[in-house]
């Protein structure tokens, strides 16, 4: 697992080496055993390694015999012993047993059809010093980042933003309808970012850069769903043998590498399941890792020592205490210099946490759980969207409101219902589906903070922010691939296009590899994902149940579990640990009228009243207090994360400014 950046010049004018030796610098938490840069004409390369895969050997940038060909690498190929095998049949020479060189040896077979051979995690860039090109690839899924910048003359990219700015080459500035977007969807809407002028290369896409000519994206991959005549089997049984299968595979290829491989594990299926894989595949003593918190409503911990002694595999866990003196706050505004997004959550804390006890007790590669929920329908958004259809089937508008606000406020609280109730209207229904060919079940999730959105924001910043919507583009591409899909299909889809690269799998790679950690994800092996794909959907919702054929999998492999590893959201405070009394001062650099004047992305006066309500609300008492309050501070983490990101980027306070 690495860092990469790259200069490229279409007109063929050669890239200053301080730049990208700028731009590795800030890409060093990436990859802290190694540092490298190359010129080559009119492309330069920069490289950080982290080194697992031929630690003797395997230096970037690597540069072919010939000297023709030249490349940089983040990530991991788990067939790359296979595809090494079948080039040296073929007559291939290698100088050593890297991953890094079967890709090259393959693009240089094959070009870009080489990315339809390899099974893994990956971003790189190919510069071809006899054609004057540079290739650019991201991996199916989006479990790597690549983020580039386009200037109408040179072309900048890196692993992280933060190179970018790094090379003097990008200006920050704030994308206002990718930083709005944060406030309805959690994520920015894809290819955009929240800063202006910076794009992410997209999942399961390529881009060529080719002398005199704007760099072109072409997608390579698409993660394709049957209609409802399409499916090769209804039968259980055989799913779950080939579920099995799949899982199994998956877990025993991710093994590679020369060094520990660990496991992050919690009280849920997901992290239980791949840590009893390990176990089966890896033949080492296995390590796991787990955050302890020390408020009770939120800890996990005697579930997960249970998984851990029945499974016969060590752990080691971080505390993190709600009475901690000063609160997350410095945590906090590291996550966010890493993560390089606003937050609605704190989540990203006892992540940072977490990865940094790996990196201290030696460890560079952890598995984690990421993944099942979104190829497996795990979360409550879709058994939510069970209380939609149930409504739709009762046409007397009385008798559905009777239902909605006597049966559903059993479980949900009167607030809550009341936006479902009006999100559900048939006519609004049908708004939605003609939007995206389908009524994802995320949708209802998206609107639970609108009403909190009326002045918040500086009004030049609301008009620039409004006057287009990136969902709009992204709704009409994924339309062709919903349609005549079983509906919890379509929303699976979508989120493969939004949540889970957006915002998943951008934390997950960036707080572990903010200490040099690398995260693998079985749950979205391609293979797996592709086969979990043509899976009957019941098998993977049966009724309420949420990923029916995982728990058939692995709950007999697993110990009893107090509530049969039902899904349990994963929640961290967010008042207690940022909006306190003892709090305030350390937040007056960024929540301060004057500071939040000067970032322009809010009314100050607004944020205010926020403010002092988020520090004088009481504890709730049931579940519409709850629910008030879980908007207030969902609305006050975007807005500290947002102004934290304006210290750091715009106002070019953060490290990666140094020198430049």
């Amino acid at each position: 697992m690495c860092g990469i950046a790259l200069i490229f010049h279409r007109s063929g004018a050669a890239p200053e080496r301080q730049r990208i030796e700028r731009m590795t610098r800030a890409l060093n938490h990436r990859g802290p055993d190694a540092q490298a840069v190359v010129l080559r004409g009119e492309a330069a390369l920069g490289h950080t390694r982290l080194s697992i895969v031929d630690v003797a050997g395997g230096a970037q940038p690597m540069v072919s015999a010939d000297q023709r060909h030249a490349i940089v690498f983040n990530g991991e190929i788990y067939n790359y012993r296979e595809l090494r095998r079948a080039l040296e049949a073929d007559g291939v020479q290698f100088a050593g047993v890297s991953d890094t060189e079967v890709i090259l040896h393959l693009y240089r077979r094959e070009g870009a059809a080489c990315l339809q051979q390899l099974r893994g995690m990956f971003s790189f860039a190919i510069h071809d010093a006899l054609d004057h090109t540079l290739f650019i690839a991201r991996d199916r899924l989006g479990i790597k980042p690549l983020f580039y910048h386009w200037s109408g003359e040179q072309l900048v990219a890196a692993s992280e933003i933060k190179a970018l700015f790094a090379s003097g080459l990008v200006e920050p500035r704030f994308n206002p309808a990718a930083i709005r977007s944060y406030f309805t969807y959690q994520f920015a809407i894809s290819p955009h970012t929240p800063f202006d002028g910076v794009l992410e290369l997209p999942p399961g896409c390529q881009i060529m850069a080719i002398p005199g000519q704007p760099p072109k994206v072409e997608q390579y991959w698409d993660l394709n769903f049957p209609r409802e005549h399409e499916y090769e089997s209804h039968d259980e049984q055989f799913w779950t043998r080939e579920f099995r299968g799949a899982l199994e595979d998956a877990a025993a290829s991710h093994t590679i590498g020369e060094v520990p491989i660990g496991a992050y594990l919690s009280g849920g299926i997901d992290s239980s399941a791949l840590t009893w894989l390990l176990g089966e595949s890896y033949g080492k003593p296995v390590q796991t890792f787990s955050v302890h918190f020390a408020n009770n409503a939120l800890d996990e911990s005697p579930i997960y020592r249970t998984i851990a002694q029945h499974l016969k595999v060590g752990y080691t866990e971080v505390t993190m205490d709600d009475n901690q003196a000063e609160g997350y706050v410095r945590e906090m505004e590291a996550a966010v210099y890493h993560l390089e997004q606003p937050q609605r959550m704190a989540l990203d804390v006892p992540y940072f946490l977490l990865s940094r006890l790996v990196r201290d007790n030696h460890y560079k590669v952890v598995y984690t759980g990421d993944g099942a929920d979104e190829i497996l329908g795990g979360y409550d958004c879709y058994r939510q969207d069970y209380m939609r259809l149930w409504g739709n089937d009762i046409r007397d508008p009385q008798l559905r409101e009777l239902l909605y606000f006597t049966q559903y406020t059993q479980n949900f609280s009167e607030p809550f219902v009341q936006m479902l109730y009006a999100q559900h209207a048939p006519q609004h229904q049908q708004q939605v589906i003609d939007r995206y060919g389908c009524y994802p079940a995320w949708h209802d999730f998206w609107k639970i903070t609108a009403d909190q959105l009326p002045g918040l924001f500086n009004p030049d910043f609301e008009q620039a922010a409004t006057s287009t919507d990136p969902m709009d583009e992204l709704a009409a591409a994924m339309k062709p691939q919903v349609e005549g899909r079983h509906r919890v299909n379509q929303s699976l889809y979508i989120e493969t296009k939004t949540r889970l690269p957006g915002w998943i799998l951008w934390r997950s790679d960036r707080m572990s590899m903010a200490h040099g950690v690398e995260a693998r994800v079985p749950f979205l092996d391609h293979p797996l994902v592709e086969l979990t794909a043509r899976i009957p959907p019941d098998l993977k919702l049966r009724g309420m149940d949420e990923k029916y054929l995982l728990k058939k999998v692995a709950l007999p492999h697993l110990p009893a579990h107090p509530w049969q590893f039902k899904k349990k959201a994963f929640y961290t405070p967010i008042r207690e640990w940022f909006f306190t009394p003892a709090q305030h001062a350390l937040l007056e650099p960024y929540l301060s009228k004057p500071a939040l004047r000067d970032a322009g992305v809010f009314d100050p006066e607004h944020v205010q009243i926020l403010r002092t309500r988020i520090e004088q609300a009481q504890a709730p008492t049931d579940m519409n207090s709850y629910y008030a309050l879980m908007k207030l501070e969902w609305i006050m983490m975007l807005v500290l994360t947002v102004q934290m990101l304006h210290s750091q980027y715009i106002a070019k306070r953060g490290a990666c400014f140094d020198g430049v």
